[in-house]
């Protein structure tokens, strides 16, 4: 089972190095979605999906959170035509990418639980919420890098 665990995780990282390029690529353009259409795409994509509602509400807070931190006065030129808003969109719309594909053909069961540190607050977090956690930074750390000035 482990190595069911440590399979899913790679195919993770996998897609996320895989995905970055296009990632950096699509982040020079305006999302066509508000951050408010995004996540709710997002809450229903995750419900959809199998995420329970105590989950969906965990992550999409701290997502907002995390979000919610990045500054308009720190957007690079090319972003700020598009505005702050544009920009938290795009990191939902990054994970949306890059996260739901993993839906598709696995057998683990994204609900066991594993004991971190401590990820967002939380001890103990299941498969899938790890998923997120993990795919969410990618998306935070491309927008930042790639819509933010230093």
């Amino acid at each position: 089972m482990n190595r069911i665990r440590l399979g899913i995780a790679f195919i993770g990282l996998v897609l996320a190095f895989a995905c970055f390029s296009s990632t950096a690529y699509s982040a020079a353009r305006c999302s066509p979605a508000s951050y408010r259409e995004a996540r709710s795409a997002m809450t229903s994509q995750l419900l959809a999906t199998g995420y329970s509602k105590t989950q969906v509400g965990f992550l999409m807070r701290n997502a907002n959170r995390m979000t919610s931190e990045m500054r308009a006065d720190k957007l690079n030129e090319k972003a700020k035509a598009c505005g702050i808003e544009s920009a938290r969109a795009y990191v939902l719309e990054c994970l949306d990418k890059q996260l739901f594909p993993l839906k598709y053909g696995t057998s683990a069961s994204l609900d066991d639980e594993k004991q971190t540190k401590g990820f967002w607050g939380k001890k103990r977090l299941t498969v899938r919420e790890l998923l997120f956690i993990g795919e969410f930074h990618a998306c935070l750390g491309a927008a930042k890098e790639y819509l933010f000035r230093g």
